[in-house]
């Protein structure tokens, strides 16, 4: 046992509640672990334990389920017991999207989250792929036979232009789920410019509820939709326990159990054929319809915005104008405020009425309320119009026009989910949102300007009629410098019946609102009938009231561009096939379980292709391991290949092998990678972790597998010494007083080191305290340019 390799502890640390064993879960690309403690808080943690990110429970019956980080690191998944899941930016620990697993979810039971590479048949009559059209054109020379771009309008598809447009602007935080776009970090992670690199994937996001049901998303929070259980038995839906996939197949084994536990555990293929079988510009489609969801969103939160600025420079003025009115009208006079004021404008003789409110109601303090309230709220109307408004929608017709370039280059049949003409009216819709904003901001520029001269009017006004006594000269020299005609032109256009009100006044009766859309709901476009609806309210003629309000086209906006998300995703769930469940056999119910995929390929064909196979046929493999019911030491691993043909798949058999560890007890089980199965055994007190190859003809002691049958009968029965000197590999550091309960593996990541990039979570049996180690170099995995593969 003292030449056993060890781990070298990197951190440790001591919580103040105890964990959920359930519910921890180590970064892919980073050194942070994610956990949830037993009073339904998730935290995230750096390697030398300072916190990053903590969250509590969102209601007083409402739990954390489950949680996942993206393949890539950025984001951590949080699936609530609402069933709603919630996506936490690493970068800036905010909620940068959010999503419903389905309606009336009574809770998650398992999350997964994949990345699956998309492979692309290249031309025969090509020599020599060109990476991409900006590789092309740095090379030098003329054009030859090596050096023709072969997919020159998928190149022009991925030119990025929105790199070279100014970033979104922040928006104020207004308490809610949206205040994601109050900060710049959260921004920035957000809206992060398409990498052509992704082109070539896809990110695959599977929950499983209670009720049975499997929702699938892809690229964060793009929703294909929810498929009813695969499995039922005796007349109840099964439900998803766990998930695996592989990144060179499109086909997902699920793992799934009856709500009426009685043990019984089946295995499930799930066969995505839109990564294998749909359009090849399905990343970009479903990355920039993620981008337009998230404009939309954007867009909903400077409209609500806007409106709340607008109505602030409406509110505090009309209650003074409300208060003088009613005075007036007490006096039996036939004259308002805005009369009585343009008669002291155009005579200099001030109403005494009116005098008396300038001087003993209104006075300097009121003055300064009014005048804050309306230039405020018009210049931050108009920052918002200008900065976050405009730029908005110009990115919208970005995705857009690539959309409609897409469409138009694939042709009417093509099955993306959306037509040429879909896309035009929201073009159209959004170039109507531009003109409304376009008018918002000269207006909003024209009221500052006439409003600033009326506030220096006003003022001057009430400190002549307070002071008893001035010089005339000072009078005649405050009186020369204001102007008149603007002031005019604001009581008779602005005070009381602003333009503004036009796009942001209240909605009119429902009928109108109607006859508003129906021109769009026939298929034809509105912005030339909202220009000429626009002139008529100019030149003071009746006009459709609904149809250039801002929060209206906004509506309407969001609902053309879900109708074209629903339809993408309903052409994709199309292509979701469940093939026939195999049962697994009996397990404990809440005994450890572990499920992965593997790629079967011979050494002569790697050695041939290299890393260009996979490309139709593929042979992959499902290993599942579990503690059989009612045998706490016995480790059970079924085999089960399928082959897959044009990304649908077919069962091939399915083996088994079922070891007896000695007398110990099996705490946990995880696979390492392709080859070894990790056991964290325990024997009298003492923890070991034993290391099983499950997978490999090259190495002594592997299994031996046989026709897998409905009991879990055992093949193989090991002493307590057999055992530690046939599969003790590692030894566990420290004196004996910490004793692990669970184990938590983070695989190597295909662009960094195995060396240094694996890691080891052990938390305790009382679940407050936990370690994270590195792994001793052990010379017994094969590694190939960082894809591991099962020779045969």
């Amino acid at each position: 046992m003292a030449n056993l390799p060890g781990f070298q502890i990197l951190s440790e640390k001591t919580l103040h509640h105890a964990a959920d064993p359930r519910l921890i879960t180590y970064c892919p690309s980073m050194d942070l672990l994610a956990l949830v403690t037993t009073d339904q808080q998730v935290f995230i943690y750096r390697m030398n334990g300072q916190r990053v990110y903590g969250a509590i429970q969102k209601a007083d019956k409402l739990g954390v389920e489950s949680i996942r980080w993206k393949p890539n690191g950025q984001l951590l998944a949080i699936a609530w017991s609402d069933g709603y899941v919630r996506l936490v930016s690493t970068e800036s620990s905010k909620i940068v999207l959010q999503f419903s697993a389905g309606d009336n979810v009574g809770g998650v039971t398992c999350m997964g989250w994949a990345m699956c590479l998309i492979h692309r048949s290249s031309p025969s009559s090509s020599k020599k792929r060109i990476e991409s059209w900006g590789s092309f054109l740095a090379m030098d020379g003329g054009l030859s036979d090596e050096k023709v771009p072969l997919d020159l309008p998928q190149d022009l598809s991925l030119v990025d232009i929105e790199i070279s447009l100014p970033k979104l602007s922040v928006l104020a935080a207004a308490g809610n789920s949206d205040d994601v776009f109050s900060s710049r970090s959260s921004l920035d992670a957000l809206f992060r410019p398409f990498d052509p690199k992704d082109n070539s994937s896809v990110n695959v996001m599977v929950v499983g509820t209670k009720e049975g049901n499997i929702h699938l998303s892809i690229y964060d929070s793009f929703e294909i939709g929810s498929f009813v259980s695969p499995v039922i038995v005796d007349g109840s839906p099964c439900y998803l326990v766990r998930h695996a996939s592989h990144q060179n197949v499109s086909t997902h084994a699920l793992l799934m159990r009856p709500s009426k536990s009685d043990g019984s555990l089946y295995l499930v293929p799930m066969d995505l054929r839109f990564i294998s079988a749909s359009s090849e510009y399905i990343s970009l489609l479903a990355s920039r319809s993620t981008a337009l969801n998230n404009l939309l969103r954007y867009i909903h939160q400077v409209q609500v915005l806007m409106v709340s600025e607008w109505k602030s420079t409406q509110d505090l003025p009309s209650r003074f104008l409300r208060n003088i009115n009613e005075t007036l009208a007490e006096k039996d006079s036939n004259r308002d405020i805005v009369q009585a004021l343009y008669h002291s404008v155009a005579t200099g003789h001030t109403f005494p009425a009116v005098r008396k409110w300038l001087v003993d109601e209104l006075s300097e303090r009121g003055h300064k309320r009014w005048d804050k309230a309306v230039t405020a709220g018009l210049e931050n109307l108009r920052r918002l119009v200008h900065e976050n408004m405009l730029p908005a929608l110009e990115r919208c017709s970005i995705i857009l026009s690539r959309f409609l370039g897409i469409v138009k280059f694939q042709g009417s049949n093509s099955s993306m989910g959306f037509t040429t003409q879909q896309i035009n009216l929201i073009m159209d819709t959004v170039a109507c949102l531009h003109l409304v904003s376009s008018k918002i901001l000269i207006q909003v520029v024209d009221e500052l300007e006439l409003f600033s001269s009326f506030s220096a009017w006003l003022r001057h006004e009430i400190d002549r009629l307070a002071s008893e006594s001035s010089s005339t000269n000072v009078e005649a020299e405050k009186e020369s410098s204001l102007d008149h005609s603007k002031v005019l032109l604001y009581l008779q256009t602005v005070m009381t019946s602003s333009p503004l009100a036009t796009f942001f006044g209240e909605a009119p009766s429902v009928g109108e609102g109607e006859q508003s859309w129906n021109h769009s709901m026939h298929g034809l476009p509105m912005f030339e009938l909202l220009d000429k609806e626009l002139q008529k309210q100019e030149r003071g003629l009746p006009y459709l009231q609904e149809l250039p309000r801002v929060n209206s086209l906004c509506k309407f906006l969001e609902q053309q561009a879900h109708t074209i998300f629903d339809q993408i995703a309903e052409a994709e769930k199309r292509n979701v096939l469940f093939g026939k469940p195999q049962s697994v056999g009996l397990v404990e119910l809440d005994g450890p379980i572990d499920v992965r995929m593997s790629i079967i390929v011979s050494d002569q064909f790697f050695f041939k292709k290299h890393l260009t196979y996979l490309k139709n046929n593929h042979v992959s493999q499902t290993h599942i391991a579990f503690v059989p019911k009612g045998s706490s030491g016995v480790v059970h691993v079924v085999r089960a290949p399928f082959s897959i043909e044009n990304g649908v798949s077919s069962r091939q058999g399915i083996s088994s092998s079922a070891i007896q560890l000695g007398t110990g007890q099996i705490r946990d089980i995880k696979f390492l990678d392709d080859t070894c199965l990790l056991v964290l055994w325990e024997l009298e007190g003492t923890a070991r972790l034993l290391s099983i190859y499950y997978n490999s003809t090259d190495m002594e002691h592997s299994l031996n597998y046989a026709p897998h049958s409905g009991n879990a009968s055992v093949s193989e029965s090991l002493s307590n010494k057999e055992v530690l000197e046939r599969f003790s590999q590692y030894r566990i550091p420290g004196d004996g007083s910490f004793v692990p309960g669970k184990i938590e593996i983070r695989e190597q990541d295909v662009g960094q080191s195995h060396e240094d990039a694996r890691r080891l979570c052990l938390l305790s049996k009382n679940m407050v305290h936990y370690k994270i180690a590195k792994f001793g170099a052990t010379g017994e995995l094969f590694y190939r340019q960082g894809l591991r593969l099962t020779f045969m």
